[in-house]
């Protein structure tokens, strides 16, 4: 263990022990909800005081200075879209302490968002997310293999060479490996087992994909990979693609599969536990589902300061509750899964498949762009989007600058403004839409 990764590691375990005792000081569910509505209460006086968007509300009268109960708050307060979100991002947003950072969201409804952000707000979830990593026997000293994407390597001139100097130091001095999961091929993939097994990792992340990707292309090295002793594979950012990944998975590497549940609006919202199911942070979080069909909607309020509160906000994602008959649930402590979201992947005309995320770190900073999506028909992919302009010519040529450190063939594909983006029968907005090459026109007689 490195000295950074030793001292970090003290700290940031006296801060989730911390957190943990005041999530066991609420033995019961119903000690649970008081603690939650109080933490909602406190959250909303500032928010409601501070915000100008609900601070409006607020002088109308059409919102309470508190609420009697969780029931209550799920009444009276309208959900917040990502549309909303961002049409009211300047109402919405803190104005008496400026923002550090931001949140550029991508995900998988492929909307880009970027949300102004305090450098606290990572820092409060970080201790739920070593919280869960302890329930599987992760410590934060652990050393950890990422299949990961590289956006921080493809910066410009002299800020973006800095950034990926500053990331391989940060990996190195924490006793980090990452492995780029931007090409899945079997090569590639091979490649990153080498690296895995000469590192000799304690547990691994990575995009759930690329983890399903990773365990067919290296069936063959189950021995050696179970001779790692890895004690954790944890899946991130989206669902995984089949129904036997994750047994895949345990049984490669001989150890439990867990999955962490978020966005890049939240951090950490809930995480699995090992005897099943996810548990949510109700600390961090106040969790509501809502059926809609078959499944329930979920919304999210946060309940610790942030330059830009989620109030009732939906990420876009359906779960299953435990109790999959309810109507609405106020406050969810803990659910069975998270309902679809898997960000799919493309492949390239060599048989290279690309994952989606990348096109989000080639996009994202590009703030023109209100939306996009990847259509790939055959061997052809292009990237449409939707915009109230056409892009600048140096924005497009940023775009694939990007790409084209990715893959050449990349830098080359059509880019496209359109009026209006495919949808699903739900009406979400797919990042990556595949379907067979369109067959040709018959000819005219």
């Amino acid at each position: 263990m490195t000295l950074l990764g030793s001292f970090r590691a003290h700290f940031e375990t006296r801060a989730r022990d911390a957190r943990a005792s005041l999530y066991a000081a609420a033995r019961s569910d119903a000690e649970r909800y008081a603690a939650q509505l109080g933490l909602l209460n406190a959250a909303w006086q500032e928010t409601a005081a501070a915000i100008p968007y609900f601070a409006r509300l607020r002088e109308r009268g059409a919102l309470p200075a508190r609420f009697e109960s969780l029931g209550e708050f799920a009444a009276r307060v309208p959900p917040m879209t990502r549309a909303s979100l961002q049409r009211d991002l300047g109402l919405l947003t803190h104005p008496r302490r400026k923002p550090d950072r931001m949140r550029i969201t991508g995900g998988s409804t492929a909307e880009p968002v970027q949300i102004p952000a305090w450098s606290s707000e990572f820092a409060f979830t970080k201790s739920d997310m070593w919280q869960a990593r302890h329930w599987y026997g992760i410590e934060p000293a652990a050393r950890l293999f990422l299949l990961w994407g590289h956006s921080h390597l493809l910066g410009h001139g002299l800020a973006g060479r800095l950034a990926a100097l500053q990331r391989r130091a940060s990996d190195q001095l924490l006793g980090y490996r990452r492995f780029s999961a931007y090409d899945l091929s079997p090569a590639a993939l091979v490649r990153a087992a080498d690296e895995l097994l000469r590192f000799r990792p304690d547990y691994l992340i990575g995009y759930s994909v690329a983890l399903d990707l990773f365990a067919r292309a290296n069936a063959e090295r189950r021995d050696a990979l179970r001779a790692v002793g890895v004690k954790l594979v944890l899946a991130a950012a989206e669902g995984f693609p089949a129904p036997d990944s994750e047994a895949r998975l345990a049984d490669l590497f001989g150890c439990p599969v867990g999955m962490e549940y978020g966005a890049v609006e939240t951090n950490l919202v809930a995480h699995t536990q090992p005897e099943g199911g996810y548990r949510v942070f109700w600390r961090s979080y106040l969790v509501e589902a809502e059926r809609s069909g078959a499944h329930h909607r979920l919304r999210v309020t946060s309940l610790y300061p942030r330059c830009v509160p989620l109030v009732r906000y939906e990420l876009g994602d359906e779960i299953e509750p435990w109790d999959a008959g309810a109507e609405q649930l106020p406050s969810v402590l803990s659910f069975r899964r998270v309902i679809g979201r898997c960000n799919d992947f493309v492949l390239l005309a060599d048989g290279t498949p690309a994952h989606s995320e990348l096109f989000t770190h080639c996009v994202r900073s590009c703030a023109s762009i209100r939306s996009y999506q990847v259509i790939q028909e055959g061997e052809r992919i292009r990237l449409c989007y939707e915009a109230a302009r056409e892009l600048e010519p140096e924005e497009e040529s940023g775009i694939r600058e990007r790409l084209g450190r990715i893959h050449g063939e990349l830098a080359r594909i059509p880019i496209a403004r359109v009026p209006e983006l495919e949808r699903t029968i739900a009406g979400k907005t797919p990042m990556v839409i595949r379907r067979p090459a369109a067959a040709a026109s018959p000819p005219r007689v």
